[in-house]
C-alpha cells in the first residue's frame, strides 16, 4: 500500500513538474485524452442504442469519430437517440478540443508579439553594430549613424533599460537631426537585458557583429582612487566577450572614465588568453572632451570644425593605404590629405567609396606671400563648475601656453566665490571668457541644472561688455532651453563624444589621427602636429582680395607649398558658417575674401 502511495505521489510530482515546464503541451495532451475517452464512451453507447452499428469498432469509426471530425455527418442520422448522442459528442469536441486549440494558439501569438515588443528572444543578424549598456550619449550616437552613406546600418542595443523609453530617446535624437527620409537605411533594435549574461549576448548574435561599443553606465561611485563602479562594469563587459569567436574581428571601442582603467584594460588584453585575439580600444573620453573644451575656450569656432570632422554629415576622415602624401595631394580629386604615417595617408573626403578617386589636375600651384601667424590670447579664462573633464582642461591650457608661448590667466572659481568674482570682473574692462561645466554626478533629469542656475545669476549681475560665456551641456535637449541667454558658444559634450565613438567603431584605422588631432603636445621640433588653426585670410595671406583660384586643390597646394611647418587648408568660415572644401577639388573654383577665416591643419 505504501509503495502504491509512493508511486502515486511520484507520478503526481512528475506530472506537476512537466506541466509547469511545458503547460501548453500538457494541456493539449490532456484535452486529447479526454476527447478519446469521450469517443470511446460514445461508441459504446451507440452500439447499445443503434442496431445499425455491427460492432464497437464500427460505432467508433463510423460513429463517434466521424461525428467529431465531420460535423455534417450528423444530418444523415435517422435514429433520434443516436442524433442526440452525436450532437453531444460534437459540442463536447468543439468546446474541449477545438476551443482549447484556438485559445492556446491565440495565447501563443500574443506571447510572440509581446516578446518581440519587449525585446525578448533571439534576433538573427549579421554585420551589425552592437552597443552594450546605456547612457545619455547613446541616442546621439545612433542618430549620427543615419549619415553613413557607404552601407545600410543595423544597430542592436543591449542594456538594462526600458525598451520603450530607450526607443523614445532615440527617436527624439533622430528628429533633431532632421533626416527622417534616411530612416529606411537604418534598423535600430533595443533588447532589455544584462550584457554580462552570455545568453543575452547570444540572443543578439554578437558573434556576427561588425563593431562593438561598450558604453560607460555612468555610475560615479568610487571603489577606490583608481576605479569607479562604471569602469568596473566595463571591464566585466570586456571579459564576458573573451570566449566569443567573432566572424568579422570587430573593434571593441570602450568608454572609460579613468586613465588608470585604460592601463588595466590594455594589460588585460595582453595577459588574458581569451582577449589577445580581440582588438580592444579603451578611450578616456573625458580626457578627449577636456582637450576639445580647452581648445574651444581659446578659439570658439574650433568646436564647429570638430563636429564636422566627427559627424558623418559632409566630409570626414578616412585612411588611404598610400603613405606618399605628395602623391595623394596631387592626384586625388575627392580627398584632402591632412596627415600621414609610414603606412598610410589620412584624408578628408565625402565618403569611404570615393576617397581613392583620381584625376589629372591641370592647375599648378601659385606663389603666395604668406604672413607669419601668431596665436594671441589677450584674455583671461575662468572655469565655474567641476566634473571629470576639469583636470584635462587645465592640463591642455598649460600645454597650449607652453607651446605657443601665450600668456593668459586661467582660474577655477568655486560656487561660493561667484558673487565676489563677478564684482571684480565688473571693475575691469579686460576681456575674459567664462566656462561653465555641467555637473555629471546627478540624475538624468537634473543634468545641466547647475548651468541654468549659474547662467541666471551671471546674466543678472555681469556688466563687463568684454565677457564671453561658454557653457558645456550634457543633455542635447537643453540646448534650446539656454539659447535665450547671452551665450557665445555651447559645447554639447555627449553629442561630440557620441560622434567620435561612431567614427572609431566603423573606421578603427583612423584612431591614430584623432589621437594626434585632439592632443595638445609638442614634438621634438616644438610643433603641435595635427593642430587646427583658424585665421583670417587677410592676416595670413598678403594679396589683393578677393583672391581667386582656378580650383580648390590649387589653393590647397599653394598654401601647403609656402608654409613651414606645412599646413593644409580644409575649409573656411564665411559669415560665421563653416564651409569644408569638398566636391571635385580639381575642377571647382575657389574665391577667398579678406574676412574669410581659413581653417588649417598643421602636419
Amino acid at each position: 500500500m505504501n509503495r502504491f502511495k509512493t508511486t502515486i505521489a511520484r507520478t503526481k510530482s512528475l506530472i506537476s513538474i512537466k506541466t509547469y515546464k511545458r503547460p501548453q503541451v500538457y494541456v493539449i495532451l490532456l484535452m486529447l485524452l479526454i476527447n478519446i475517452i469521450i469517443l470511446l464512451i460514445a461508441a459504446f453507447i451507440a452500439t447499445m442504442i443503434d442496431d445499425s452499428y455491427t460492432s464497437f469498432i464500427d460505432a467508433l469509426a463510423n460513429g463517434s469519430v466521424k461525428w467529431m471530425l465531420t460535423p455534417n455527418a450528423i444530418l444523415q442520422i435517422e435514429n433520434p437517440q443516436t442524433l442526440i448522442l452525436a450532437v453531444v459528442v460534437l459540442v463536447i469536441g468543439m468546446v474541449l478540443f477545438t476551443g482549447v486549440i484556438i485559445a492556446l494558439t491565440t495565447n501563443a501569438i500574443k506571447d510572440y508579439v509581446g516578446n518581440k515588443k519587449s525585446g525578448s528572444g533571439k534576433v538573427y543578424m549579421e554585420n551589425h553594430i552592437v552597443i552594450l549598456n546605456w547612457n545619455s550619449k547613446v541616442p546621439e550616437l545612433v542618430s549620427d549613424l543615419l549619415f553613413v552613406e557607404s552601407s545600410d546600418v543595423t544597430v542592436m542595443i543591449l542594456a538594462q533599460i526600458d525598451k520603450s523609453y530607450a526607443e523614445t530617446q532615440i527617436i527624439n535624437a533622430i528628429n533633431r537631426s532632421a533626416q527622417k527620409h534616411k530612416l529606411v537605411k537604418m534598423n535600430v533594435l533595443v533588447k532589455q537585458g544584462d550584457p554580462l549574461l552570455r545568453s543575452n549576448l547570444d540572443d543578439i548574435t554578437i558573434e556576427h557583429a561588425r563593431a562593438i561599443l561598450i558604453m560607460n553606465p555612468d555610475h560615479h561611485e568610487q571603489i577606490d582612487e583608481t576605479m569607479t563602479k562604471s569602469d568596473l562594469n566595463v571591464i566585466k563587459n570586456i571579459l564576458s566577450l573573451g570566449e566569443i569567436e567573432f566572424d568579422l574581428e570587430p573593434p571593441i571601442v570602450v568608454e572609460i572614465k579613468k586613465m588608470e582603467t585604460k592601463e588595466k584594460i590594455l594589460t588585460l588584453s595582453r595577459v588574458v588568453k581569451s582577449l589577445k585575439e580581440h582588438e580592444i580600444m579603451p578611450i578616456v573620453f573625458d580626457r578627449r572632451l577636456g582637450q576639445i573644451i580647452a581648445q574651444t575656450l581659446i578659439e570658439s569656432k574650433i568646436e564647429d570644425v570638430y563636429l564636422s570632422l566627427f559627424s558623418f554629415k559632409g566630409s570626414e576622415i578616412y585612411m588611404v593605404p598610400n603613405p606618399d602624401f605628395e602623391s595623394v595631394l596631387k592626384n586625388h580629386n575627392q580627398a584632402i590629405p591632412v596627415a600621414y604615417d609610414k603606412h598610410a595617408t589620412y584624408v578628408l573626403s565625402p565618403n569611404d567609396n570615393i576617397k581613392n578617386s583620381k584625376s589629372f589636375h591641370s592647375f599648378e600651384p601659385v606663389n603666395l606671400k604668406l604672413k607669419k601667424v601668431k596665436s594671441t590670447t589677450d584674455f583671461d579664462t575662468y572655469i565655474i563648475g567641476t566634473n571629470n573633464k576639469l583636470s584635462f582642461i587645465l592640463d591642455s591650457l598649460k600645454q597650449f601656453e607652453s607651446i605657443y608661448k601665450s600668456k593668459f590667466k586661467s582660474s577655477y572659481v568655486e560656487a561660493h566665490e561667484i558673487p565676489e568674482f563677478v564684482t571684480k570682473l565688473n571693475e575691469t574692462s579686460h576681456p575674459a571668457k567664462i566656462l561653465l561645466l555641467s555637473d555629471e554626478n546627478v540624475d538624468f533629469d537634473a543634468l545641466d541644472a547647475n548651468i541654468i542656475n549659474t547662467l541666471i545669476y551671471l546674466e543678472g549681475h555681469i556688466k563687463n561688455p568684454n565677457v564671453e560665456i561658454i557653457v558645456e551641456l550634457l543633455n542635447p535637449k537643453n540646448d534650446i532651453i539656454v539659447r535665450g541667454f547671452n551665450i557665445n558658444n555651447t559645447i554639447i559634450s555627449n553629442k561630440i563624444i557620441s560622434l567620435l565613438l561612431s567614427k572609431l567603431a566603423l573606421f578603427k584605422e583612423t584612431a591614430p589621427f584623432y589621437e594626434d588631432l585632439l592632443t595638445i603636445e609638442a614634438d621634438e621640433n616644438h610643433i603641435d602636429k595635427q593642430a587646427i588653426l583658424i585665421v583670417k585670410a587677410k592676416d595670413f595671406i598678403q594679396a589683393d582680395f578677393p583672391l581667386s583660384f582656378n580650383s580648390k586643390k590649387q589653393a590647397i597646394e599653394s598654401i601647403y607649398n609656402q608654409t613651414s611647418p606645412k599646413q593644409v587648408l580644409i575649409g573656411i568660415f564665411r559669415d560665421k558658417n563653416l564651409i569644408i572644401l569638398d566636391g571635385d577639388l580639381h575642377k571647382e573654383k575657389l574665391e577667398l575674401l579678406e574676412d574669410d577665416e581659413c581653417v588649417l591643419i598643421t602636419l
